[in-house]
């Protein structure tokens, strides 16, 4: 039996990459979908390739003002409810030096990764509240668990989010709401050249540096993020999923 079937639920950096394998995922296992993400044709393709109606595009830059409230709102709106979200959209910062990082670069990446995952979970937590209950995952990283070298900003965006996932899991859990956080390793998106165009070179010398000697690909993000909007894991709240191929035990 489909485990998210006839669920209503919003992924959000849906056009590439983890959030796009999530949203595949998730419709497969029954869900109706709300995509949303910058790149309106990519959703669509997106659409294109689930199964028929199971994805509703909705385009938009979640920076912007409103744009997180009003992405759930089409949720609620155009499918009558919301059971889950995961929020997958963000951006990352490699090699960065925290002592020439001037202040409005700052504020608007930390916005752009912990400030509008605020914003999502605040009209989420609402949205599902007043449906009797849900689960919010929040997408972090590994990096919020270990250090690394030239992720300040990165690291601290992503600490907040696991932070934040506790916090909230004690504010909603009496609504019925669950809040985890799916944390990836290293896995094969278009964020992962971000400043790094040689990446394909290195990955076998990082893929050596994992216990499954392999980095990650988006569909190995599709299992547990299911798992975590599923009744599967109903008694689990406040968590931290690091899905890594073994990186961080070490």
């Amino acid at each position: 039996m489909s485990r998210l079937a006839d669920r209503v639920v919003v992924v959000t950096g849906a056009s590439s990459g983890i959030g796009r394998a999530i949203a595949l995922r998730c419709t497969r296992e029954g869900a109706r979908v709300v995509a949303s993400g910058r790149r309106e044709e990519a959703l669509r393709a997106l659409a294109a390739e689930a199964p028929d109606g199971a994805v509703h595009v909705h385009a938009a830059d979640l920076a912007a003002p409103g744009a997180p409230e009003a992405t759930i709102a089409a949720a609620v709106s155009g499918l009558g409810r919301l059971d889950g979200v995961i929020h997958a959209a963000g951006t990352v910062r490699r090699g960065e030096d925290l002592r020439a990082t001037g202040d409005e670069e700052l504020r608007a990446f930390l916005d752009e990764n912990l400030g509008v995952t605020l914003r999502i979970a605040r009209a989420a937590l609402a949205a599902m509240t007043a449906a009797g209950g849900g689960s919010l995952v929040l997408v972090g990283s590994q990096l919020a668990h270990i250090g690394a070298p030239g992720y300040p900003s990165y690291t601290a965006a992503k600490g907040g989010v696991t932070a934040l996932a506790r916090a909230l899991a004690v504010d909603a859990g009496p609504s019925g709401v669950r809040v985890n956080v799916l944390a990836p390793g290293v896995v094969r998106t278009p964020l992962a050249y971000v400043n790094r165009p040689d990446f394909d070179d290195q990955v076998e010398a990082i893929a050596a540096r994992h216990p499954l000697r392999r980095i990650g690909e988006p569909d190995d993000m599709g299992g547990p993020a299911v798992f975590l909007l599923s009744d599967d894991s109903a008694w689990m709240t406040g968590q931290t999923v690091i899905v890594d191929g073994g990186y961080t035990v070490q």
